[in-house]
């Protein structure tokens, strides 16, 4: 099995955004550009189908099912740190995620006072709207 490595382009990634056709454009380029940056940052989830939904929710890691994740509309990743032994290192979100989300269209759960509090999550901040408008589609 390939694995993430900290290069700046992780083969590795981009196969996890290619798994789901029609990726979020605009945060596949920040992603893109914060790993560029930053090439221990990783995404471990990005697009999922009903199946995957349906597990992680059955398992605890969501609270949402099938069709009310913007991970079911290719507009939300989880993102880690491929250094060191704590993968979710509170202060490494802090210091690379919090700065690189300012500015931008894009939410990170992981901030102070997150209404869905989840370190690793990174979504469209419209992404409902966009879906009703249907200028996002749900991944099968």
């Amino acid at each position: 099995m390939a694995k993430h490595l900290n290069n700046g382009q992780c083969f590795y990634c981009l196969a996890i955004f290619q798994r789901y056709p029609g990726f979020h454009l605009g945060l596949f380029k920040w992603f893109q550009e914060l790993q560029m940056k930053h090439p221990e940052a990783h995404v471990s989830c990005a697009g999922r189908g009903r199946q995957d939904q349906e597990e992680v929710f059955r398992r605890g890691a969501s609270r949402a099912h099938y069709g009310k994740s913007a991970h079911n509309y290719n507009a939300a990743i989880d993102l880690f740190k491929n250094q060191g032994n704590d993968i979710y290192d509170r202060s490494w979100f802090q210091l690379v995620v919090a700065p690189a989300i300012k500015g931008t269209d894009f939410e990170w759960y992981g901030a102070p006072g997150s209404a869905f509090p989840e370190l690793p999550h990174v979504q469209v901040k419209a992404w409902v709207a966009l879906a009703d408008n249907d200028q996002l589609k749900l991944v099968e």
